[in-house]
């Protein structure tokens, strides 16, 4: 099946419906409804598994079942505070290092820094605790090729994604992993290659969702395809509009490529230059090693400063942005 085949066509949304005014108490139990809800998403994220069963089965002293929004009530304050679910998800993934992050394999550790955007520490664990082992699992060979791509390091990303494809050719994981930074490549033929490669483990991947939105399949759960690569090529290919960007979006968060390109169908977009400019701020403050994000929001703030007539607008950021793109 053709790589660009699975692409379509999907209504927009025309009216917007405002929701009637809530009070205080409902905000609080629909607030602790999610949080109950994403503690136990972030424990998948946290273990790479989507398939993963957990049930907090909390209790009071009494016997009586307690939801966990009340029992970690410290947690859920701070949490309740952060409007980036990133940001919410970084919270929890520190509250489940306390019971988990010792049971966890290598491979999931490189994943849940890089994940958390924590990209040098990931490297850092993977360098002292993986490197030297003189047999990788095709688990650790994916973790490792999506790190260095986080790292904009696709030369070295290669490396274990070809291992992961010419060791466990059978492999899903690998099989997407190596497409993915096949894909990146300008060389014609591997293009293809990674096309051919994609597609038919898409065409699959569908079948088992049964699914007809191709985004679908590149969302955390089940059977799903990690690959912020192709699903950007999907979104950029198909015209995409914003409320499908934003969906796939919080999927790779850690992806400074992905989020760029996100930034700039903002910034293409009517009345989200303020939003793009936002996107860009965070970006090049948790990845100063992406030159191009430096770039672009170096010159956004000063196109923001004419527009806004204001000299010294995010004069701070600008100074840190100027200075690590100069280094």
């Amino acid at each position: 099946m053709g790589f660009f085949s699975f692409l379509f066509g999907r209504k927009k949304q025309t009216e917007k419906i405002n929701p009637p005014a809530e009070d205080q108490s409902v905000k609080i139990s629909e607030s602790g409804a999610k949080f109950d809800l994403e503690i136990v998403e972030a424990y998948k994220r946290y273990h790479s598994d989507p398939s993963s069963d957990i049930s907090l089965g909390i209790e009071d002293q009494n016997g009586k079942s307690v939801p966990p929004h009340v029992a970690y009530s410290q947690i859920f304050s701070e949490w309740a505070k952060i409007q980036s679910k990133w940001d919410r998800m970084s919270v929890l993934y520190e509250f489940w290092d306390n019971s988990q992050l010792e049971k966890l394999e290598d491979w999931q550790i490189i994943e849940r820094y890089t994940k958390d955007r924590y990209a040098t520490k990931s490297l850092n664990y993977f360098r002292k605790k993986v490197e030297g082992k003189d047999k990788l699992s095709v688990e650790e060979l994916v973790a490792v090729s999506k790190l260095y791509r986080v790292l904009l390091d696709n030369d070295s990303a290669l490396t274990y994604a070809e291992k992961a494809y010419e060791k466990f050719p059978g492999n899903d994981l690998a099989k997407v992993e190596y497409a993915s930074v096949l894909h990146l490549s300008k060389d014609t033929v591997k293009r293809e290659k990674s096309h051919q490669i994609i597609g038919d483990v898409l065409e699959k991947k569908m079948k088992q969702n049964d699914s007809q939105n191709i985004f679908d399949c590149f969302i955390f759960s089940e059977n799903y395809l990690d690959s912020s690569v192709f699903a950007m090529a999907y979104l950029i290919n198909g015209d995409a509009d914003l409320e499908i960007w934003d969906y796939v979006a919080e999927e790779y968060y850690y992806c400074p490529v992905f989020r760029y390109e996100h930034a700039v169908k903002l910034s293409e977009s009517e009345n989200t230059g303020l939003r793009a400019l936002a996107k860009l701020t965070s970006l090049s403050q948790e990845f100063p090693w992406f030159t191009t994000a430096l770039q672009s929001t170096v010159k956004n703030i000063e196109s923001m400063r004419v527009q806004l007539g204001k000299p010294e607008f995010m004069e701070k950021e600008y100074l840190e942005f100027k200075n690590n793109f100069q280094r």
